[in-house]
Parts: structure tokens; C-alpha cells; sequence
């Protein structure tokens, strides 16, 4: 079998040919024109780069850039080999029960979850539209109502939302009032990043090129993400799946840049397989693995910050099915140091519903693979040599000054998992449900909403007025 390296280089071969003699069709005459004034051979809607253009284009999007927040202490460098999670799910319509019961999600629960981010730790990146409110008007406002609410309950990085150019120019004029900056302010310090979704195979709507265009005009980082499925929208074998999806990423991630220069520009892929049983899209595949693993590898070869993996999983509720397909999808997200992991927590069913529950089993699953990443040490005093002495062969350490030093520190502790004997005659699975249910409600009554100073939100409510939103209504919701 070939080597890794080799499939790297054949993925890469691959890649050129498609993009070099089929082309991606872009439904966006301006940036066609866009193309055709850089060079780029454009025919029939489609760009075809040589090999040369497509890398010398995607060489000016930086390897490293940082995502800056309202409180400094949540800005995020991404790329090297660092990792850092986002659970700004993307417009989920449902909430999910335990029974996998769904009901519509509500502007509430979309507080609930901004709520739960900011009182994350793992997490530097709210918002987004982790769930779709039915209560909120479904116009070309409704991001931007949830961008202003993310605005004022947090203090985190910002993940963008759904929608194409009136949308992206609502989201630039709410964060430069919110950062009393202008557009080369927002350059200069990037505060959001966005979702650019393909239209596989081997296409760009006009909603996700306006969108592209909007946040690389503003210098916000884009996140190039086709989601190919293979046996549908790709060919059935993931290595020409992946050639696919390479190509479709790096073909945005060149257009980012002929918008502007040096755009930060995220390789990603939400590229997995097709259940050909049903035609029913797999994310909590083995396939969904591998496509995280070449994603990762692909992106530092050419030297871009890559996106790809999270609690990914195809379960109807919170079940065994939910955890082994999580588990396996973020746990190869870690181990190839994706960049940017997305969906990190709370989603079931293929994208289709939000949980309570499966957000702080999440919880537990991120640090579980945090404990087992940060590997151990060999100091001294980890070591224990002296305690090892001391108590000898036949011993105990359980009342040992070592432990009692060492014992909140040194092992994990988890706050969903069962451990020893049962209280009060509880069965398993209401004492599993119940350490849930407590983990979430502690959460939510912990947080506390970070300062905002007065002016900055008097410019919010005029900026939304200006949109025609009934702000006041909003903020009525809001305090409900």
C-alpha cells in the first residue's frame, strides 16, 4: 500500500486535473469577472486554473492569523498545530429530547445555547445560528437579530450566519458599531468568521460567492467547506471524493484572495460518505473520519489553517450510537490538529437537531480526549519514586500525602459518567439522565452576562433599527 505521503501527492494530482481540464462553475458573474481580470481562464461559468495560478493565488492566505474577541482573553490564533472547538452548529431547525423526540427550536433555546457557550471553557466562538428560532421572523434580519443577541451575552469570538450579501452588510455595520470601528478596522482586527458552503460537485451559488465576497472585502475570515458525499455528489470512493473536495476548497480559498489579498482563509471539508442502502448522508462514519484526516493533511501541506471534524454523528437521541460516532470523528479531528473544529458539541441526527444533553456529554467527551492529548509527564514528581518507596511493595496510596497533594489535579474527573455503587436505590439510566439534566442547569445558572458599556448598545438598537427590526420586541424576548 502507499505510503501516506504518496496519497497526499496523487490526492493532489487529482485535484489539479479536475480544476485544470472541468473547472468549477461560479453562478456569480462578478466574480467571474473577478477571475477573468486575474488571469483566469473563464468559460461557459466555469474557472479553470493552471496548477501554477491555483497555488500562487492560495500562497497569500496567511498560515496563521488570530480571530480577535470583545475580551482579549478569548482571542484565538488559529493554525500551526493548534486546536481550538466551536459549538456554533449551523441552523439546526430542532431541539431533541433524551427519546430523540423533536420540537421546533425557539429564540429561548438559541439564548439557552449562547449561554452555555460563553460558559464553556473548551470554547472561544459563539453564536452563529446554532439553532433556527421559529418564534423570530424569517426574513433577511434573522441572523443579525442573533448576531446582536450573541453581542450582548458574550464576550467571545463570533462565528457568522446563514444568508447571502444583505445579510453579510448587516453583519459588517452591526460589528463596526458594536467595535466603533470602520471597514479597515475590521480588517485589521478580524472579529468573525463564516461559513462558504459549496454546491458539490464542482460548484458556487450566488448566495455563498456574495457572502464570500462580503467578508473577504472586509478582511473577516471565510471558511471554505464543501460537504461532497460520497456515492451522491461525489464519486463513491472517498480518495476521489477527497480530490473532489480539494478541489472545491482550494478554488474558494484562491477566489478569497482575488477579492482581497492576504483574506483569512480556512481550508475546510465537511466531506464524508452516502449510506447507499437509504441515499442518506453519513457524518458519523468511518468515511467522515478519514475525509477529517486528509483534510488536516492536505491543508498544512499547503500551508492553510484547516477546519473539519466535531461530535459529529447520525443518532436520533442521546444513545451508544451517539457516543461511538462522536468519539471517533472528534478524537481524528484531534489527533491531525484541525485547526478549526466545528459542531463540537450538541448536535444528533445528521445536523438535524440540537440537545441539551448531548452538549454536556459532549462536554465530557472534549475533555476526556484533552486528557488523553496533553499525554503525561515525567517529572519528578509524577514519577513518584519517593512515595513509591515509602509505601513499598503490599502498601497503599489511597491515604498517602502524594494523593491528597495530587488527587483534583492528576486524574479525570468527569461530570456525566457513572462511577461506583448506586445512590438510593436509582436505576442507571434515571442517575445518568439526572447527572445531565443537573450539568446543564448548573451551567445555565452560572452564567453571567458580560459588561457592555451603555453606548456601545444604544449603537446596536440604532444600528438593528435601521434594519427594520422592532428592537424593543427583540429585547422583550430577550429578558423573557
Amino acid at each position: 500500500m502507499a505510503s501516506t505521503e504518496q496519497k497526499l501527492k496523487d490526492l493532489d494530482r487529482a485535484s489539479m486535473k479536475i480544476i485544470e481540464t472541468i473547472g468549477v462553475k461560479l453562478h456569480h458573474a462578478g466574480i467571474l469577472d473577478i477571475a477573468r481580470s486575474c488571469g483566469i481562464r473563464v468559460e461557459d461559468g466555469k474557472v479553470f486554473f493552471t496548477e501554477a495560478q491555483l497555488k500562487e493565488w492560495i500562497s497569500y492566505a496567511p498560515s496563521t492569523f488570530t480571530l480577535y474577541a470583545r475580551n482579549p482573553e478569548h482571542d484565538m490564533e488559529i493554525g500551526g498545530d493548534r486546536t481550538v472547538h466551536a459549538s456554533s452548529n449551523s441552523g439546526f431547525p430542532f431541539i431533541a429530547d433524551l427519546a430523540g423526540t423533536r420540537r421546533p427550536a425557539l429564540f429561548s433555546d438559541y439564548v439557552n445555547f449562547v449561554k452555555l457557550v460563553q460558559e464553556t471553557p473548551f470554547f472561544h466562538i459563539n453564536g452563529g445560528v446554532m439553532v433556527t428560532p421559529e418564534d423570530l421572523p424569517n426574513d433577511e434580519a434573522l441572523y443579525p437579530r442573533m448576531l446582536y443577541t450573541t453581542l450582548l451575552l458574550s464576550d467571545k469570538c463570533l462565528f457568522g450566519g446563514m444568508g447571502g450579501r444583505i445579510e453579510s452588510e448587516m453583519t459588517m455595520a452591526l460589528l463596526m458599531a458594536a467595535f466603533d470601528t470602520d471597514k479597515e478596522g475590521l480588517a485589521a482586527k478580524p472579529r468573525i468568521a463564516n461559513l462558504v458552503s459549496t454546491l458539490s460537485p464542482l460548484q458556487y451559488d450566488e448566495k455563498m460567492l456574495d457572502t464570500l465576497q462580503v467578508f473577504a472585502e472586509h478582511g473577516q475570515p471565510v471558511i471554505i467547506s464543501p460537504a461532497v458525499m460520497a456515492g451522491s455528489t461525489g464519486p463513491v470512493t472517498m480518495a476521489g471524493t477527497i480530490a473532489l473536495s480539494n478541489a472545491e476548497s482550494l478554488v474558494g480559498v484562491a477566489l478569497s484572495q482575488m477579492i482581497r489579498k492576504g483574506t483569512p482563509a480556512i481550508y475546510g471539508s465537511a466531506t464524508s460518505g452516502t449510506d447507499m442502502r437509504t441515499g442518506a448522508f453519513t457524518i458519523g462514519s468511518p468515511e467522515s473520519a478519514l475525509a477529517v484526516k486528509y483534510c488536516a493533511r492536505l491543508a498544512k501541506m499547503y500551508g492553510l489553517p484547516c477546519r473539519g471534524g466535531g461530535t459529529l454523528n447520525d443518532a436520533k437521541n442521546v444513545s451508544v450510537q451517539a457516543g461511538i460516532e462522536s468519539t471517533m470523528v472528534q478524537m481524528a479531528a484531534n489527533l491531525e490538529k484541525i485547526n478549526f473544529n466545528f459542531h463540537s458539541a450538541g448536535s444528533l441526527d445528521t445536523y438535524g437537531a440540537m440537545s441539551y444533553e448531548k452538549y454536556v456529554v459532549d462536554l465530557d467527551i472534549l475533555g476526556r480526549i484533552r486528557f488523553y492529548m496533553d499525554d503525561i509527564s515525567t517529572d519528578e514528581d509524577s514519577l513518584a519514586l519517593g512515595p513509591i518507596a515509602e509505601v513499598g511493595p503490599g502498601g497503599q496510596y489511597l491515604t498517602h500525602m502524594h494523593t491528597a497533594m495530587n488527587c483534583r489535579t492528576a486524574a479525570f474527573i468527569s461530570d456525566i459518567s457513572l462511577q461506583g455503587a448506586l445512590k438510593n436505590g436509582m436505576d442507571a439510566d434515571t442517575a445518568l439522565t439526572k447527572k445531565m439534566t443537573d450539568k446543564v442547569e448548573k451551567m445555565l445558572a452560572a452564567y453571567r452576562q458580560p459588561e457592555l458599556s451603555s453606548r456601545t448598545i444604544a449603537k446596536l438598537d440604532a444600528c438593528l433599527a435601521k434594519f427594520d427590526v422592532d428592537v424593543a420586541a427583540l429585547k422583550e424576548k430577550l429578558d423573557a
